[in-house]
């Protein structure tokens, strides 16, 4: 039998002094005791105290007083505790209590001292939520590591370039041939860095100067084989160009139910191409014309365009970019796109899908679509040759232009 001692006011203290709670939860209860006496009326102050978890997002801050009357024991504090639905680290806050009245102490074998009590509360990152993730993977059949988009740190995505699979001998050569471009690549900074952002600005510089690159290549290809520059632009220099688009579109075709990011894609790549290849270089050519030309630029332009049509004498120099047979290779360019979008519009209400269905309708539409590839290139490079009469070429560049202005 103890016979206990409540002729003094006690001591405060946490009944756990370390309390463990999940996310979703909601919220955590701590428990007050009073020891060591049970005589009068004291109380105490408590409040919340940061740490790795933070009021407003993790915890809402929490103070006030208790009270204890005479023969009360037994106080409890409960903290709401946000349920933010994000996947966390565990994190932790604390719960003080402070300024004893009445007589009143803190025991002086817990963490605050004869000062204070502290209760340590933890958040654990819930694994109800994460059992939920994982089985919502499992039922979409989901490659979580092809989801991954790059590594944490530069050693792992160094690492993770020179990694060989292994297979053919293709494989093997095209691993050897893309390289270089990988060992560059993997010094952008990882995407976790500042919000991503010197990941993206950086990745859209390397990107800018490997598009430079191919496109010069493309150039002396296109020379070396003696091609007009209108026709190496359609060709060569498109394709090294987009060819990566068209990686890009055959992974969002594959890695989702629906075509829409692969055609967005492409539409978003033109429009990319377009608006901001084009009317970039564009605008700061015609300020470089306007404020920066050197009387020699202003003699080498006069030389330059003193041939073309519009073209007279004493007028001032200023950016331009002469169409030639553009607009019949434009009109060419925008038959196709409508054949194209039409049946891609007709499978839709036909199949139910705009890409894929049955193999002979799948494969026959891609054949058709590189096909039409084949007429576009076949018909603009005879216009560029002069095997199309060029009344022709005007007479449709002037009739898309009517009806598409």
């Amino acid at each position: 039998m103890t016979i206990e001692d409540n002729d003094t006011p006690g001591d405060f203290r946490f009944e756990r002094e370390y309390v463990a709670v999940k996310e979703s939860a909601g919220r955590v209860t701590c428990t007050v005791v009073r020891v060591g006496g049970s005589a009068g009326t004291v109380g105490c102050s408590y409040a919340t105290r940061e740490k790795s978890a933070k009021a407003g997002s993790d915890f809402v801050h929490s103070e006030g007083v208790l009270t204890f009357g005479p023969g009360v024991t037994r106080k409890e504090v409960t903290i709401e505790v946000i349920d933010d639905a994000e996947f966390e680290k565990d994190e932790t806050f604390q719960l003080v209590l402070t300024e004893a009245t009445g007589g009143a102490a803190f025991t002086a074998d817990t963490d605050g001292g004869s000062a204070r009590a502290i209760c340590t509360i933890k958040i654990l990152n819930d694994e109800e939520r994460k059992t939920l993730l994982n089985l919502m993977v499992s039922e979409l059949d989901l490659d979580v590591d092809s989801i991954k988009l790059a590594g944490s740190s530069y050693w792992e995505q160094i690492r993770t370039c020179l990694d060989f699979e292994g297979g053919s001998c293709v494989s093997a050569l095209l691993y050897v041939l893309s390289l270089p471009f990988k060992i560059i690549f993997a010094f952008t900074p990882p995407p976790n860095f500042a919000g991503g952002w010197p990941c993206f600005m950086t990745a859209l510089v390397l990107i800018g100067g490997l598009t430079a690159l191919i496109g010069d290549l493309a150039t002396h290809v296109g020379c070396c084989l003696g091609l007009l520059p209108a026709v190496t632009a359609i060709t060569f220099v498109a394709m090294g160009t987009s060819l990566p688009d068209t990686f890009a579109s055959k992974q969002s075709a594959t890695s989702e139910p629906y075509a829409d990011n692969s055609i967005g894609n492409v539409t978003g790549s033109n429009s990319v191409n377009v608006f901001l290849g084009l009317g970039l270089p564009w605008a700061i050519a015609a300020l470089y014309w306007c404020y920066l030309a050197t009387p020699a630029d202003l003699e080498a332009w006069h030389l330059k365009y003193r041939g073309e049509e519009w073209y007279t004498p004493g007028m001032t120099p200023g950016f331009a970019v002469p169409a030639g047979d553009l607009g019949f290779s434009v009109s060419v360019f925008v038959a196709t796109a409508i054949v194209c979008l039409g049946l891609i519009i007709l499978r839709r209400k036909v199949e139910g899908a705009e890409l894929g269905g049955p193999p002979a309708s799948k494969y026959g539409l891609a054949l058709f679509f590189v096909l039409l590839w084949f007429v576009y290139i076949a018909f603009t490079a005879a216009s560029s040759y002069g095997a199309i009469p060029t009344s022709i070429c005007l007479f449709i560049s002037n009739a898309m232009e009517y009806y598409f202005p």
